[in-house]
């Protein structure tokens, strides 16, 4: 197997493993938000003192997608480095692999949920911070 063939397999390889975290945790985040919006739509149509036990489970998501979009942050950090190091390889042995720009493709998407997951975590918090005051 060549020096080219081998470092394709990695940039492959680093591709699907970006590609399937991203899955996953578009899946979890979806099955999430259900949740939440479920629990918000429960919340709304009980009166304020029936709502503890609903409200300690929308609190428990919130931590949940919290915890989700930490990750994912770290995930995209990650994702990146493992294709500075490709690019790093392709351009010390001079070669161009076309799988690198997939790659790139789906570092840049896996960075793009871990900013859509972070805006929605912060616009979460200012809304029940404003509803609280």
């Amino acid at each position: 197997m060549t020096e080219y063939d081998e470092l394709c397999i990695h940039i492959l390889n680093a591709t699907t493993n970006v590609e399937q975290d991203y899955n996953r945790v578009l899946k979890a985040v979806e099955t999430l938000k259900q949740k939440m919006i479920q629990l918000e739509q429960i919340i709304s149509q009980k009166k304020p003192e029936e709502t503890a036990e609903d409200m300690n489970s929308l609190r428990h998501a919130i931590k949940s997608l919290d915890k989700i979009t930490d990750s994912q942050i770290l995930k995209s950090k990650e994702a990146w480095k493992k294709y500075d190091e490709l690019k790093h390889d392709c351009e010390v042995q001079t070669l161009k692999p076309p799988q690198l720009d997939e790659l790139r493709i789906r570092c840049k998407k896996t960075e793009q949920l871990a900013v859509d997951l972070l805006c929605y975590s912060l616009g979460f918090v200012k809304q029940k911070t404003s509803e609280n005051k």
